[in-house]
C-alpha cells in the first residue's frame, strides 16, 4: 500500500468525523459537541497541510504542528469533560504547557523529530485514552459504547508508537491506515452512542410517564407463553395488588365482577370491535368495588393475526358516583318543582277541614265520635307533615344563612334525640369537637339532624348505641352519625336519596331525599359508609 493512499484514507476518515460531529451538534446543540467538531476540523487541517514525513520536517511547520496538536488535544479533553458533565481540571492546562514547552525546546535545539515529538504524542495519546475511558464510564451499555471507547483507546495507544515506527518506510502507510480505520470506527460508534442515548432517554421518559400517570398502562403478549409484558405501577392504586400479581389474563379475570367477565374476554380477543371504552367493575383487594373503563388496541403481524394488546385502564369510580349524584339531584328537582306548584294549594283546604273537624268534635251530639274525630285530625296532621317534607325538597326554597355553631344546635336537639332513643332502649353518645362557626340555616340543619338520628335509631334493636360526633378535618367541619344496625342493603344503597324510597311500613320515603337537598343548599357533601356492623354518615361542611 502506498503512503499517499493511506494518507488519503486518513483524510477521508477525518472528514467523516467532521461531518458526523457536525450532524450531532446540529441535532443536540451541546457545547461540548461544538468543541469536538473544532477538534476534527483542526485535525483535518493538520493532515492536509502539516503532516510530512519525518525527514522533511521544517522548523516553522514543526512549531505549528506541535502547537496545533497540543491545542487540539486540550480542546478534545474540554469537550470530553463537558460530555461527562464535569469541568476541565487546571492540571490538564499545566501539563499541556509543560509538555509543549519541552517539544518547542527540542525543535529549537535541533533534536530529532522522534525526540522532540515525544512530549506531544504522550499528551495526544493520553487525551485519546482519557476520552475513551470517559465514554466507557459515562455511556449506557451498548454497541456504541464498546466501539467508540475501544477505538479512542486504541487510537491513543497508536499515538505513542508514532515517533518510533513512522520513520520506517514500510510501516508509515499502515500507520496512517490504522489511524484512518480507527477514526471510521469512532464516527460509526459515536453515532451509535447518541442513538442509544436517545433511545434510553425516551425509554426513561415513557417509564416515568407510566409510573406517574393515574391510568394503568399495560401490554399483553398473545404469543406462547401468553402473559403481560408490562403493567404500570398505577395498578396498585386501582386494585390493591402489585403489578407482579398479574401474569396472565386469568389473574385479571378473578378480580372482575362476574357479570363483566364475558365483556372483558370479548374485548381482550376481538380485533374488529369498534373503538371506545369498556366499563368494568373490579373487586379490589380491600373488598371495595371499583368502576374502571378499559380500552386497548392490537398489535398484529403481517397476516393480520394479533400478537399483542396495548391499552389503558382508568378508575372512574368518582365519575360514576358523580353521575349518580347528578341523577339523584335531577330526580329531586322534579319532585321539588312539583311540590312547589301544588303543596301550598293543598294546605289551604286542609286548614279549613281541620278547623271544622275541631269545631264539630267539640259539639255534644258528636261526643260518641270523639275517637274518630281524633283519628281524622291525626291523619290530617300527618298529611300536613308530608306536605312540609315536599316543600323541603323545593329547589328554590329560600334559606336564611347565618353564622351558627353546629355544636350549639346539637346540644339543643340532644334532649329530643335522647328521649326518642330511650323509648327504643338506645344509648346516645355525644362527642363534640372544637369546631368553627358555619354559615348555615339552623332550621334546616335541625331537620337534617332529626332525619339522620331518627333513621339511625330506627335501624337498631334494643341495646344499640347512637354516636353523634363533630370534628374539623382540613378545611371542612364534619358531622358524623353512627349506628350499630345491620347496615343498608345494597339495593337500597344504590338508590339512596331517591324520593319515595323507604323500607318502613309508614315511611314517606322523603327523609334521605330531604337530607341530600339540605346538603346541596349548604354546599355540603353527604358520605355514607355501611356494613354489617352498622352505618356511618358523614356530613361534610366547607368552613366559612
Amino acid at each position: 500500500m502506498s503512503l499517499d493512499t493511506a494518507i488519503t484514507t486518513n483524510i477521508i476518515a477525518t472528514a467523516l468525523m467532521v461531518l458526523t460531529y457536525t450532524y450531532l451538534f446540529i441535532q443536540y446543540k451541546q457545547g461540548y459537541l461544538a468543541k469536538w467538531v473544532l477538534v476534527w476540523i483542526l485535525q483535518e487541517i493538520r493532515l492536509v497541510f502539516l503532516d510530512k514525513p519525518f525527514g522533511e520536517q521544517l522548523i516553522v511547520p514543526s512549531f505549528l504542528y506541535i502547537g496545533l496538536s497540543f491545542a487540539n488535544s486540550l480542546l478534545m479533553i474540554a469537550g470530553t469533560v463537558g460530555f461527562a458533565g464535569r469541568r476541565l481540571s487546571p492540571k490538564w492546562l499545566v501539563t499541556a504547557l509543560a509538555f509543549s514547552t519541552l517539544s518547542f525546546l527540542g525543535i529549537f535545539w535541533g533534536l530529532a523529530p522522534s525526540l522532540y515529538m515525544l512530549p506531544g504524542v504522550a499528551f495526544v495519546g493520553s487525551a485519546y485514552i482519557y476520552t475513551g475511558l470517559v465514554i466507557w464510564n459515562s455511556c449506557a451499555h451498548g454497541m456504541g459504547k464498546w466501539l467508540t471507547a475501544s477505538a479512542f483507546i486504541l487510537l491513543g495507544v497508536h499515538a505513542f508508537d508514532m515517533p518510533f515506527l513512522f520513520s520506517l518506510s514500510w510501516f508509515a502507510p499502515w500507520g496512517y491506515l490504522i489511524d484512518g480505520l480507527l477514526r471510521y470506527a469512532i464516527a460509526i460508534g459515536i453515532i451509535l452512542v447518541y442513538f442509544e442515548k436517545t433511545r434510553n432517554e425516551l425509554e426513561q421518559y415513557y417509564q416515568l410517564l407510566a409510573r406517574n400517570t393515574t391510568d394503568v398502562i399495560y401490554r399483553y403478549n398473545f404469543n406462547s407463553p401468553a402473559g403481560f409484558d408490562y403493567i404500570s405501577p398505577a395498578v396498585s392504586h386501582l386494585t390493591g395488588y402489585p403489578p407482579g400479581h398479574f401474569r396472565t389474563l386469568r389473574q385479571v379475570m378473578r378480580i372482575i365482577h362476574p357479570d363483566d367477565r364475558a365483556k372483558l374476554k370479548k374485548t381482550a380477543t376481538a380485533v374488529n370491535l369498534p373503538d371506545g371504552f369498556v366499563t368494568l367493575r373490579v373487586k379490589a383487594r380491600n373488598g371495595n368495588i371499583v368502576w374502571a373503563e378499559q380500552k386497548n388496541s392490537f398489535v398484529v403481524d403481517s397476516t393480520g393475526r394479533p400478537i399483542a394488546a396495548e391499552g389503558i385502564v382508568r378508575d372512574i369510580t368518582k365519575r360514576i358516583q358523580l353521575e349518580e349524584d347528578v341523577s339523584r339531584l335531577d330526580r329531586l328537582n322534579i319532585v321539588g318543582q312539583m311540590a312547589a306548584n301544588f303543596a301550598h294549594e293543598i294546605r289551604n283546604p286542609l286548614t279549613t277541614v281541620r278547623g271544622y273537624l275541631q269545631l264539630l268534635g267539640r259539639k255534644s251530639e258528636f261526643y260518641n265520635y270523639k275517637e274518630q274525630f281524633g283519628l281524622l285530625l291525626e291523619e290530617l296532621d300527618r298529611t300536613n307533615h308530608i306536605i312540609t317534607e315536599y316543600l323541603s325538597l323545593s329547589k328554590n326554597k329560600i334559606v336564611e344563612m347565618k353564622k351558627c355553631n353546629l355544636n350549639h344546635i346539637l346540644l339543643a336537639l340532644h334532649p329530643l334525640v335522647q328521649a326518642t332513643a330511650v323509648s327504643s332502649q338506645i344509648t346516645v353518645d355525644l362527642n363534640l369537637g372544637d369546631i368553627p362557626e358555619l354559615y348555615i340555616d339552623d332550621k334546616e340543619i335541625k331537620q337534617l339532624i332529626h332525619n339522620l338520628t331518627r333513621n339511625a335509631i330506627e335501624a337498631m334493636t334494643s341495646g344499640g348505641k347512637l354516636e353523634i360526633k363533630t370534628l374539623v378535618s382540613g378545611n371542612n367541619t364534619i358531622l358524623t352519625v353512627t349506628d350499630q344496625g345491620k347496615g343498608i342493603p345494597s339495593h337500597v344503597m344504590n338508590n339512596l336519596g331517591k324520593p319515595f324510597l323507604t323500607t318502613k311500613e309508614n315511611g314517606t320515603g322523603l327523609g334521605m331525599a330531604i337530607c341530600y337537598r339540605i346538603c346541596l343548599r349548604h354546599n355540603a357533601k353527604l358520605d355514607i359508609n355501611t356494613g354489617p356492623a352498622g352505618t356511618t354518615i358523614h356530613v361534610i361542611f366547607p368552613n366559612s
